[in-house]
């Protein structure tokens, strides 16, 4: 009989764990609390294009990423374009999918499916507990609610949690996990992060990335300077900006959020016009970006029961946190091969980075 993996969270990590594990035989489960998968990599429609509500994009140094996309057969789907970056000399080469991130995302969907795993959208998770089953093994019990109230459970072997480190913590109260250890994830804090995305007649600047301070944003992003405007109707820039939750910003209305991100836009590049401007969506991110790697590896905190999240990709090591796609599957593969190492040969895990790297920008 197959083991049993319960995965929760249906973005980019929790697919990916998904795709493998199935693929390995083992019989896969996903819970997504909203009503679509992709969690950060979620897309929208614009003109007759897919495209993601926060910026994305691939960097050749991307090596977990890009070995992924190669065993889905996406290679041949990415374009590589030369980008312009405010403060460096030299352009970077950054990737895209053709139709966008959708294609990685949907390709993972299929390949869970395809493999007899099952995705459940729609389903929030209340709790997480342990119990011995009637042959004495060890099992987890994961207590679902569904939109319309009524509940279910998964029981399985193995749990795999993909949100931030604290819903982790608040659904794990009757697990044997330390004192410390929940101290530790509930103290890696988030700062949440508010984006908009303008669809433009016409572009303010050829840079691609650029960052400021005293703006209500922190960050644009002219993601058609490099990647085209496609079939989007119009050219695409991010403007990104972070906040705590108990920011004026943060619980203002969209519309007010718009007034005041789109009026430094005009002050920063003043040839564009209220006209020029054919549409607008905002996104709001809860736990967009964590503050502080802890000094610790958390990512299996109880046996068979793993945490594969962007705040604990690193640990013991005082750099910024980044919220990277390349981190997440990083973590995702050591996951899978700790798993698959309890039924079968040991295959190569690669180890968790803990040193200092080159800090190159990657949205969530």
């Amino acid at each position: 009989m197959s083991k049993s993996v319960c995965i929760i969270g249906a973005g980019l990590s929790g697919l990916t764990c998904a795709m493998k594990l199935s693929k390995k035989g083992y019989d896969v489960t996903v819970v997504e609390e909203m009503t679509y998968a992709g969690g950060l990599l979620a897309t929208t429609r614009i003109g007759k294009e897919s495209l993601e509500l926060l910026p994305h994009q691939l960097r050749k140094t991307d090596k977990n990423l890009l070995a992924l996309i190669k065993q889905l057969g996406l290679d041949s789907s990415l374009e590589w374009n030369d980008s312009r970056w405010h403060g460096k000399a030299l352009p970077k080469k950054v990737g895209y999918f053709k139709g966008g991130f959708a294609r990685l995302i949907n390709s993972l969907m299929q390949e869970i499916t395809d493999n007899g795993g099952r995705v459940y959208l729609s389903t929030t998770v209340s709790d997480i507990s342990r119990f011995m089953d009637s042959d004495g093994v060890m099992k987890y019990r994961t207590d679902c609610v569904l939109s319309n109230a009524s509940g279910y459970e998964v029981i399985s072997d193995y749990v795999i949690f993909t949100g931030s480190c604290r819903t982790f913590v608040n659904i794990s109260h009757s697990l044997p996990i330390s004192i410390d250890d929940r101290d530790q994830l509930m103290n890696v804090t988030y700062k949440s992060q508010i984006t908009i995305m303008l669809n433009l007649k016409r572009m303010g600047t050829e840079v691609y990335y650029q960052e400021f301070e005293g703006l209500p944003f922190a960050r644009i992003v002219n993601h058609s300077n490099v990647f085209g405007q496609r079939e989007y109707g119009g050219n695409i820039v991010y403007l990104v900006g972070y906040s705590y939750v108990t920011d004026p910003l943060w619980i203002a209305s969209d519309s007010r959020i718009m007034e005041e991100y789109f009026a430094a836009f005009r002050k920063l590049y003043p040839g564009l016009r209220k006209s020029d401007l054919k549409g607008w969506r905002l996104t709001k991110t809860r736990y967009a970006q964590a503050e502080k790697y802890p000094v610790k590896d958390l990512h299996n905190p109880c046996p068979n029961l793993y945490v594969c999240a962007s705040g604990i990709a690193r640990f013991g090591t005082d750099e910024a946190p980044l919220n990277r796609m390349e981190r997440v599957v990083g973590l995702a593969n050591v996951i899978c091969s700790e798993i698959a190492g309890e039924a079968h040969a040991k295959s190569d895990v690669t180890p968790l980075p803990t040193k200092n790297d080159n800090r190159e920008f990657e949205s969530i």
